[in-house]
């Protein structure tokens, strides 16, 4: 490419192999110039790959697939070339947990609820990060497991992920569907507790993928480039020995390549500290990437229908090439 490769990402600690590709300079060894464009929201992200002002993105597969079918205006040609990370999201409320813990499912997990509900005083107002997420799926199935309906019982805003900080401290919502570290970030400050996630909800769900237009994807020469940088980004997050350094990384300030991330709640969410919902990079090729739970619940939603299903399915469910 005669430009650099503009990747676009968030503020968040699963963007991690992305940053670690291109700050440590595992892109440039394979031939590779890019550019990263941190967006203030996954809108952004998705009308970036729309409008061509971003050649690949990180993102989660919702709403790549929804993009992909037009959803945005535009009808891209939208490919996963690499699957980066699986779990990580946390159901988080603000206020004291009735109860030790994640709650249950059942009849407990909905007692839990309402007394919470109680303490609220309103119809708790819940936040997730784009209405085609993973989080809102997540959120959706955490709720229908101790029998409160989300369209009667709550309602839903949508923010970016650091958002929900300033959200909680200032009482405009009472929780939400976050990715990490933004719902430890508001364990530790105390702003809110952690009810459930990802590892009660769809245990080793896809998380974040990285996603290419038609014109990247054609690139086989770029494409190449992409997996092998990402390839060696992803031996070194997963040696627990670099982990502090990561999250040291992240925690920088933009203008200095980091993220401006809390560094305390990073490293959690990479080690997987203090029942904290643990960020999972994958390992290797052998291990199974599967969106249907997701496009099921996504039809279930009146989304697609049954013919996108069978579409996003066979496009979708890509090894995992790590």
């Amino acid at each position: 490419m005669t430009r650099p490769l503009r990747i676009g990402l968030l503020r968040l600690s699963d963007s991690a192999p992305v940053m670690l590709a291109h700050n440590a300079g595992l892109f440039a060894q394979y031939g590779l110039r890019t550019e990263l464009v941190v967006s203030p929201s996954w809108a952004n992200i998705a009308d970036g790959l729309v409008w061509k002002t971003l050649d690949a993105a990180i993102m989660f597969a919702p709403l790549a697939m929804m993009t992909s079918l037009g959803r945005r205006g535009h009808m891209p040609a939208l490919k996963p070339l690499a699957t980066l990370s699986y779990g990580g999201n946390t159901v988080i409320l603000r206020g004291t947990n009735p109860l030790m813990g994640q709650w249950p499912t059942g009849d407990k997990g909905r007692e839990a609820f309402e007394t919470w509900r109680a303490t609220i005083g309103r119809r708790p107002k819940l936040s997730v990060v784009h209405m085609y997420s993973t989080h809102f799926l997540i959120l959706k199935r955490f709720l229908l497991s101790i029998g409160v309906n989300m369209e009667q019982d709550i309602e839903i805003q949508v923010m970016p992920p650091p958002d929900i900080i300033s959200a909680l401290m200032n009482g405009s919502i009472d929780g939400g569907c976050v990715g990490p570290p933004w719902g430890t970030e508001a364990c530790l400050q105390n702003l809110a507790f952690l009810a459930g996630g990802s590892q009660t909800v769809m245990p080793r769900h896809i998380e974040k993928q990285f996603v290419v237009p038609q014109g990247t994807s054609q690139n086989q020469d770029v494409c190449k480039a992409i997996i092998n940088a990402l390839n060696d980004a992803m031996i070194f997050l997963r040696n627990a020995e670099n982990r502090q350094t990561v999250a040291h990384d992240l925690a920088a300030p933009l203008e200095e390549k980091g993220l401006n991330l809390p560094e305390a709640a990073t490293l959690k969410t990479l080690n997987g500290e203090d029942f904290t919902e643990k960020t999972h990079y994958i390992h290797s090729h052998t291990e199974a990437g599967n969106v249907a739970w997701m496009l099921d619940d996504m039809q279930g939603l009146g989304w697609i229908t049954q013919t996108e299903h069978s579409f996003l399915e066979e496009k979708w469910n890509v090894p995992l090439l790590f």
